[in-house]
């Protein structure tokens, strides 16, 4: 089985991020490690609650953690600013200084693609 990431549902499949089980471990693992190491605001730590619920999710029914970018839990106010944090989050976890945790190594040519895609999700989403 695996899950399925979309901007929202009229997103067409070519923009959709799938991944198998594994890897959407792998891919949520990095966003959780990267953003713990940066300051959040409670909205900011609320998008990333949600990001943990749906590891959580995966590891207790895998192929079921599949989500639309645009039904996290964004706050109107403060969505540009969100959205940019979650590109640094991003960023950051591309960095191998903040895999330390895991014990494995990520297949950074398979992962990093699935990273970009979701930034530009976060994006798109955002309205920047």
């Amino acid at each position: 089985m695996s899950n399925t990431i979309r901007r929202n549902s009229e997103a067409p499949p070519d923009q959709w991020l799938t991944m198998s089980n594994q890897g959407t471990d792998c891919f949520l693992e990095l966003l959780l490690l990267a953003a713990s190491a940066l300051e959040q605001t409670p909205v900011q730590r609320g998008l990333i609650a949600f990001l943990a619920d749906q590891r959580e999710i995966n590891r207790i029914a895998p192929g079921t953690a599949g989500f639309d970018v645009e039904e996290m839990p964004w706050e109107s106010d403060s969505r540009l600013e969100d959205a940019a944090f979650l590109t640094r989050v991003i960023e950051a976890a591309k960095n191998p200084s903040g895999w330390g945790p895991l014990d494995y190594l990520p297949e950074e040519q398979i992962v990093f693609p699935w990273l970009d895609r979701f930034a530009e999700m976060i994006l798109a989403a955002s309205g920047e």
